[in-house]
C-alpha cells in the first residue's frame, strides 16, 4: 500500500527540498505542498468530509509555517484528524523541541538539514501509525468526524452596534432549547457585553484561563457560569485591561478544550480583530458575520473579511454574512451585500423590530425575549440554517411562514395603491391634452391672421394643422381698423380620448399681424 505524504511548509525552497526527497521514497505519493495552516487545515478538512480513506496518512510540517504557531497547529491537527500522523521537521531539533512537539501530538521529529534515511524512518513510523488507527477505527465502525468534538461557531460584527451579541446570545439559546450542550464564550474581551444582557454577576472570567497550560474540565467548571437559561457562560473580564492577557494561545487551549466538551460552542468575538478572537474565526467551522444593510455598515463588513483574508484568517467564500435590521424598502439588500463582501449571505434574515427588544435588553432578560418575536424567528430560523438545532423545522417554518406573510402583504399594498397610480396617470395625460390643445389655438390663430393680412382664406388656413378631433368652437379674423389684422381660434379640449367627449372648457389663441391689403 503506498503511504499518502502532505508536505506544509511556507518557505519555496524547502518545499522542493522536501518534495524531491519524498519522491525518492518507496511506496510514497507526495501531494502538492501547501503554504500555511489555513490551506493545511482546509485540505484536510475536505478530505476528512468525504471518507477517513482520503485523508493522508502523514503530514510532515515546517516549523516555519504561518499565520499559526508550528506546535498549536500539530496540536489542532491531532485534535480534529486523529489518524493523521504529523513528522515536525525544524532547525532546533533539540531534546526541548522534541518533548514540546511530542507533547503536542507529534510522532516524530527531523533535524534540517534534510537527510533522506532520516526522513524515511520518521516517515515509515508516522504512517504505521496512521494506519494502525485507522484499523481501530474502521473495526469499531466510528466514522472519523471532520472536527473532533462539538460544531464552533464564531459570530463577528462588521462594526458597533449592528447586533453581534443578540445574534450570538439567541443562536446559543436556539442550540440549547434543542436539546444540545451548549457553551456561550465572551471573546470581545475588552467590551463584552453577554453578561449584561443576560443580568450576570460573575467573578471569574476568560482572563483567569489566560496562564493555564492544561484546560481541564475542573478548571473550566472554576471558570464557568451556568445560565438559568441553560447554557453555560465563559465571560469576558469586567476589567477590560485584564482582556490583554488573553493571548491566541491560551485562547486556543480553551475553544479546543470547550469543543471536546460541548455539542455547540458560540463565541461572541465583537468587532475588533485581536490575536484571541482572530483564533476563534480561524478554528470555527463556520464564521458569521453580523452587519446591517446600511452604507457605513456594509463599508465596515468588506474591511473586516478583506482583513481577515489579508491574515489568512479565513476567506471570504468561507464566511456567512447574516443582516439584520432587515427591511423590504431598504436600498441595500441582502444579494447587493453578498456580492460587496464577497461572503456566503445566510437566507434568514433579522427583521427591523428594536421595539420587540428594547424591554428585555432594559431588563437584562434576553433571555425571556418573546417566542412571537419576529426578531427570535429570524435568529433561531439561522441556527437552524447553521445546523446548530435539532429541530430546525419549527423555526425555519415560521421564518418561512412571515416571508410569505410578507409577500402577501406587498401584494395587498400594491392592489391598494393602484387606484390612485390611476387616478395620477389619469391626470397626467389629461394636462399633456389641454396643453397640446393650447399649443394647437395658439399655432391657428397665427396662421389666420397671416392669411387675413393677405387677402386669403382665414379659417381654411387656421383649420389646416388642427387634427379632426379636435372641435373649433369659435374662430374670427379681420382687419381691426388700425392697419392691423386681428385672429382668435377657441378649441374644445377633449377627455381622456380625443373625438369622443370634450370638456365644456374653451381654449382660446390670439394672433396679429399687419394688414398687407389695407386698402381693400
Amino acid at each position: 500500500m503506498s503511504v499518502r505524504i502532505l508536505a506544509a511548509t511556507g518557505d519555496p525552497d524547502a518545499a522542493r527540498a522536501l518534495l524531491g526527497l519524498l519522491g525518492q521514497l518507496p511506496g510514497v505519493e507526495p501531494a502538492p505542498a501547501v503554504g500555511d495552516s489555513t490551506s493545511l487545515l482546509d485540505v484536510l478538512g475536505r478530505a476528512a468530509e468525504t471518507s477517513l480513506d482520503d485523508l493522508p496518512e502523514v503530514v510532515v510540517l515546517h516549523d516555519a509555517i504561518g499565520p499559526m504557531p508550528a506546535l498549536d497547529l500539530i496540536r489542532d491537527v491531532a485534535l480534529r484528524f486523529p489518524a493523521v500522523g504529523v513528522v515536525l521537521l525544524t532547525a532546533d531539533p533539540s531534546p526541548g523541541m522534541l518533548a514540546a512537539a511530542m507533547n503536542s501530538g507529534a510522532r516524530g521529529v527531523i533535524g534540517l538539514p534534510l537527510a533522506y534515511d532520516d526522513l524515511g524512518a520518521r516517515v515509515e513510523a508516522a504512517a504505521n501509525w496512521a494506519v494502525g488507527v485507522r484499523r481501530h477505527l474502521s473495526g469499531n465502525r466510528a466514522p472519523l468526524p471532520a472536527v473532533a468534538g462539538g460544531v464552533l461557531v464564531a459570530v463577528a460584527g462588521a462594526k458597533g452596534g449592528v447586533g453581534t451579541t443578540v445574534a450570538a446570545i439567541q443562536l446559543a439559546l436556539a442550540a440549547h432549547a434543542s436539546g444540545r450542550s451548549t457553551a456561550l464564550v465572551d471573546l470581545d474581551l475588552q467590551g463584552g457585553d453577554v453578561a449584561s444582557y443576560l443580568d450576570v454577576q460573575f467573578r471569574r472570567s476568560m482572563a483567569d484561563l489566560a496562564d493555564i497550560a492544561d484546560v481541564s474540565s475542573r478548571v473550566l467548571n472554576d471558570a464557568m457560569y451556568v445560565h438559568e437559561s441553560g447554557p453555560a457562560l465563559l465571560l469576558a473580564p469586567a476589567d477590560g485591561e485584564r482582556g490583554e492577557d488573553v493571548t491566541d494561545r491560551s485562547a486556543r487551549l480553551v475553544l479546543a478544550a470547550l469543543r471536546q466538551r460541548y455539542e455547540v460552542v458560540v463565541v461572541d468575538c465583537g468587532t475588533q480583530v485581536t490575536s484571541a478572537n482572530a483564533v476563534a474565526v480561524e478554528t470555527a467551522d463556520t464564521a458569521v458575520l453580523v452587519t446591517t444593510p446600511d452604507v457605513i455598515a456594509v463599508r465596515a463588513a468588506k474591511r473586516m473579511v478583506r482583513m481577515w483574508d489579508r491574515l489568512q484568517i479565513r476567506k471570504p467564500q468561507d464566511t456567512t454574512t447574516v443582516v439584520n435590521r432587515h427591511t423590504r424598502s431598504s436600498e441595500i439588500q441582502p444579494s447587493l451585500i453578498g456580492r460587496i463582501t464577497g461572503t456566503r449571505i445566510a437566507s434568514s434574515v433579522i427583521p427591523a423590530a428594536f421595539r420587540e427588544l428594547q424591554g428585555v435588553i432594559d431588563a437584562g432578560r434576553l433571555q425571556d425575549l418573546d417566542s412571537k418575536s419576529t426578531v427570535k424567528a429570524g435568529i433561531w430560523a439561522l441556527a437552524g440554517e447553521l445546523g446548530l438545532i435539532t429541530g430546525a423545522a419549527p423555526a425555519i417554518a415560521r421564518g418561512r411562514r412571515q416571508r410569505r406573510g410578507d409577500r402577501g402583504q406587498v401584494t395587498l399594498e400594491t392592489l391598494g395603491m393602484t387606484p390612485l397610480i390611476l387616478i395620477t396617470l389619469i391626470l397626467v395625460w389629461q394636462a399633456v391634452l389641454a396643453g397640446y390643445t393650447f399649443t394647437l389655438a395658439g399655432n391657428a390663430a397665427d396662421e389666420a391672421a397671416r392669411a387675413a393680412a393677405v387677402g386669403q382664406d382665414a379659417r381654411a388656413a387656421a383649420t389646416r394643422d388642427i387634427p379632426g378631433a379636435w372641435n373649433v368652437a369659435e374662430f374670427s379674423a379681420g382687419p381691426t381698423g388700425d392697419g392691423q389684422v386681428d385672429a382668435t381660434v377657441g378649441l374644445k379640449v377633449p377627455v381622456l380620448f380625443p373625438g369622443a367627449i370634450d370638456f365644456p372648457l374653451t381654449v382660446h389663441g390670439h394672433a396679429r399681424t399687419v394688414d398687407e391689403e389695407p386698402n381693400r
